[in-house]
């Protein structure tokens, strides 16, 4: 039977207000539940991250709340511990969990919650213009290309290329480039490379080992996330672009390699290469020759706002 504590806990959970109505007061509330109730650390954390109702802002906030309530329980009593730790259990929200949560949802219902209305007929190059005008500014410069190209362009050059019969290349690295070469880990210069990001803007999250019908599912229980865009890969993958904003080189590292891809997604059984900063994704309205069916955006959220 479950402690009156660990009761408490797990009712809070489930109250966590709308955007704008007191979410960081009710995160630090659940984070001392947590404490005092001997939750072990990572899931209290995974579990507080998928019952917000907005984003974590700034992307550390969740952590940084379950610090100061962990810090602060266990030095009440002179320094002796409230609890004790927590027996190693699965996590309270799986993927599984999160599947059944959004077992509704199919390519129609994500088309048709797209804050951007897309063509439902055949992908094709308004796909990936979409993508470029709702995500970018005119001159920011983005990677499109082969997966060992180098075609590094302004936003708006693309576009200028798709709209005049340039064939989409197979992908595109979410994050705005400098436009500049940098340098490598092996020494040699690239335009493309992580050195090369210029906003931490985005992250690319896949679940290659998940049926494809389950990612959906998965994407539309996970109502935290904040979804930019759904791409449908072609294959087996559905490409969930996330907005995350983080502000430099060091807080990517911390905030999104450590913490949301290593203590949050992978965990649920995402893929882990995906954590880097200049990840390829597919760029939507390419048609995969090899697979013989084509990328398709389905769903378009410039905001990133989390589904209610």
């Amino acid at each position: 039977m479950a402690s009156p504590i660990m009761e408490k806990y797990a009712a809070a959970l489930g109250r966590c207000p709308p955007g704008g109505s007191g979410v960081h007061a009710w995160m630090m509330a659940v984070a001392n539940l947590a404490a005092l109730a001997g939750v072990v650390l990572v899931e209290a954390e995974a579990a507080i991250r998928a019952a917000m109702t907005r984003p974590p802002s700034p992307a550390s906030e969740i952590s940084a709340a379950l610090s100061k309530a962990y810090r602060e329980a266990t030095a009440i009593g002179g320094g002796a511990p409230i609890s004790r730790p927590a027996k190693p259990r699965p996590l309270p929200h799986t993927a599984r969990a999160f599947i059944e949560k959004g077992r509704d949802w199919g390519e129609p219902e994500w088309w048709e919650a797209s804050p951007v209305r897309l063509d439902w007929g055949p992908p094709g190059f308004r796909d990936a213009v979409a993508i470029l005008e709702h995500l970018y500014s005119p001159g920011e410069f983005i990677f499109c290309g082969e997966r060992y190209g180098a075609e590094v362009r302004t936003a708006a050059a693309w576009i200028d290329r798709f709209k005049g019969g340039v064939p989409l290349p197979p992908h595109w690295i979410p994050n705005p480039l400098t436009g500049r070469e940098h340098p490598l880990p092996d020494g040699k210069l690239s335009r493309r490379g992580d050195s090369a990001v210029a906003a931490f803007r985005y992250a690319t999250a896949e679940f290659d080992g998940m049926p494809r019908g389950d990612q959906l599912r998965f994407w539309a229980g996970y109502t935290a996330a904040p979804i930019v865009a759904l791409v449908c890969s072609g294959g087996k993958s559905i490409h969930a672009i996330l907005k995350v904003d983080a502000p430099d080189r060091e807080a990517w590292e911390r905030d999104i390699e450590q913490g949301l891809f290593g203590r949050v997604l992978v965990p649920l059984g995402a893929d882990p290469a995906c954590r880097n900063e200049a990840r390829l994704s597919r760029l939507p309205g390419h048609f995969r020759a090899e697979k013989n069916a084509p990328q398709k955006l389905i769903y378009l959220n410039p905001e990133g706002k989390a589904r209610q």
